[in-house]
């Protein structure tokens, strides 16, 4: 699979952002700068698993999608590094599939969960991936296209909020109330305790420094707070590469997630129950209909909202889908 020039280069990038992201997760635990950790390895089964799933990745009608591939491995062997390492190249390779055009954008990886708990452990790594794919997309937009990369948490209300709000909604659970109601404690807006990119703790920065649309300590309501359209959320640490303007690539409110559509996406499997009910969730499996660039995509559940130009064949439905912690489905802390 390697001897084709695309599926080479999607594998080479996404070894090199699988390093850098390495390194910007063990630099931290060993007191190192990023630079000065050694460069990071693959274990033998995890560059296994990786080169075995190459070829049914970069071929959507390849008769091995119909077969299910089970890592079972004991705990701390590095399962996660192996599928994020299959994630990354599965992003890359979407990209130069459609050569980076508005085809290639969508949710590409889909991760399921059976706990709230393990979902918000594994946020932080698979974030410090996809901070290191939208940087070398920055670098280089022509080959991987416009769209930014983005990771999307979709979980329960408790979690994150399902809606955005607006002035006068009298909505507690909304993203705007949870944002102005906060005043810096551990219950932040959303589930995120540390920049995934430098390790800067989040949401203690001074709030008489923020400007208008920054309503809380690096939790952005834009364009304004009175109607939000976007939350996101910006390091407090100058010198990091998701401060100031360049906020992190994180989508999480529903609202939000179902109009930017991330490329990855981590759920718990207790929002499937709302496929049936919440005709926006077609969006995520491709059910769009246009592509306004830096906004969104649109499609039949929006209604008369729709903008952008058309995508008539819609989007590619997801490309993986990793069911994590698969013991947790049944028995006494399962989700069944």
């Amino acid at each position: 699979a390697l001897a084709d020039d695309q599926i080479r280069d999607a594998f080479a990038i996404a070894n090199r952002v699988m390093a850098i992201a390495a390194r910007r997760r063990f630099g931290p635990m060993q007191q190192k700068r990023p630079d000065e950790v050694a460069p990071p390895k693959w274990r033998p089964f995890q560059l296994a698993f990786v080169l075995m799933n190459l070829r049914a990745i970069a071929d959507p009608n390849c008769s091995e999608r119909q077969t299910v591939d089970l890592l079972f491995f004991p705990t701390g062997g590095g399962k996660t590094e192996a599928y994020l390492g299959l994630a990354a190249f599965t992003l890359v390779m979407r990209r130069l599939r459609h050569d980076g055009g508005p085809q290639s954008g969508g949710m590409s990886v889909l991760m399921r969960y059976t706990l709230r708990l393990l979902t918000l452990d594994q946020l932080g790594r698979a974030s410090t991936l996809i901070c290191a794919l939208e940087l070398e997309r920055r670098k280089n937009p022509k080959l991987l296209g416009q769209w930014p990369f983005e990771i999307g948490l979709w979980v329960g209300q408790s979690g994150t909020p399902n809606k955005l709000g607006h002035k006068g909604d009298n909505d507690d659970n909304s993203a705007r109330s949870r944002v102005l109601a906060w005043s810096g404690g551990d219950n932040k807006p959303i589930p995120i305790d540390n920049c995934p990119w430098c390790g800067t703790e989040l949401g203690k920065a001074s709030l008489k420094d923020e400007r208008p649309a920054v309503a809380r300590g690096g939790f952005r309501l834009l364009p304004d707070t009175d109607q939000p359209k976007e939350l996101r959320v910006c390091c407090r640490n100058r010198q990091c590469r998701f401060s100031g303007d360049s906020t992190l690539p994180l989508v999480a409110v529903d609202e939000m997630l179902y109009r930017r559509l991330p490329a990855f996406v981590i759920a718990t499997v207790d929002k499937f129950a709302a496929l049936p009910w919440v005709g926006a969730t077609g969006k995520l499996f491709g059910r769009v209909s246009h592509a306004q660039p830096g906004t969104g995509f649109f499609g039949p559940s929006d209604g008369s909202d729709q903008a952008g130009g058309p995508l008539p064949q819609g989007l590619e439905p997801p490309d993986l889908i990793i069911q994590d912690e698969l013991h947790l489905i049944s028995g006494p802390l399962g989700s069944m």
